[in-house]
């Protein structure tokens, strides 16, 4: 598997390995009795479903976010509500996760559990988890490129303003360490809820960073185009979202 890691999340993380260990608990032949598996079953339908619903709450606030940064005067109480959207579905995924794996622990005796862990890493491909953005946050964080810029007739004083802030890309690094870090606790059978807990924070605090730097950034694009060059721009980013919607998703509609 040939993925190319462009941008790091923590909820992309739980949705490659949220509760997988558990379904291959118990799927695989490992030594545990069938109450054990019983268990495992019901542990990874209840980590799917909570998962899955967190996840499309937060896919809708981030659709939610390009609607009302696709607007030239922002609406700063939509805003807010679709900011504490976001917070609450990124945090809800980090506890899910953390609520996961202390439950394994609860039905699996260690040596199951390190049995499972190799296991795991025999199925998979790459060792390494890679990380690839959301096509609505990538399009946030990437659009509008110099050729946009350019193709709008911005100075080239200005467009150098807007690439790539050097403080956002130490924020993704500092989420991306910070998820390794929780990984591998993770994968420690004595695990420590406090030192969990507190790299969640850790890595919560920095998805509200990156939500702030963004929106930082989209106060600069306006401060720098006219309102005609705008509504061009925003023309472009639809058509954008849209090739990679349907890249990312055939069956899935982009939003409009």
């Amino acid at each position: 598997m040939k993925t190319t890691a462009r941008w790091v999340t923590i909820w992309t993380t739980v949705a490659l390995v949220l509760g997988a260990h558990a379904a291959l608990a118990a799927e695989l032949n490992l030594d545990i009795s069938e109450s054990q598996k019983d268990q495992l079953k019901a542990l990874a339908s209840n980590t799917r479903d909570r998962t899955s619903r967190e996840r499309e709450a937060l896919r809708q606030a981030r659709i939610e976010l390009m609607k009302t940064y696709s607007t030239d005067k922002l609406d700063w109480r939509r805003l807010r509500a679709t900011w504490e959207k976001i917070s609450s579905a990124q945090l809800s995924l980090l506890n899910i996760h953390l609520d996961n794996e202390v439950a394994i622990r609860n039905i699996l005796k260690e040596e199951q559990f390190k049995a499972l862990r190799s296991m795991m890493k025999k199925r998979m491909r790459d060792r390494e988890v890679h990380f690839v953005a959301p096509p609505e946050t990538d399009i946030l964080d990437r659009l509008p490129d110099e050729r946009m810029l350019e193709a709008l007739g911005v100075p080239e004083d200005k467009r150098k303003q807007l690439r790539p802030d050097p403080a956002h890309k130490k924020t993704i690094e500092a989420l991306k360490e910070h998820t390794k870090d929780l990984l591998k606790l993770y994968s420690n059978y004595q695990l420590d809820s406090g030192d969990a807990r507190k790299l969640i924070a850790s890595i919560h605090q920095k998805q509200a960073m990156l939500l702030q730097q963004q929106h930082r950034r989209q106060r600069l694009i306006r401060s720098i185009l006219t309102e005609e060059q705008f509504e061009k721009l925003q023309q472009q980013i639809r058509q954008r979202a849209a090739e990679r919607y349907t890249k990312s998703s055939p069956k899935r509609k982009a939003p409009r």
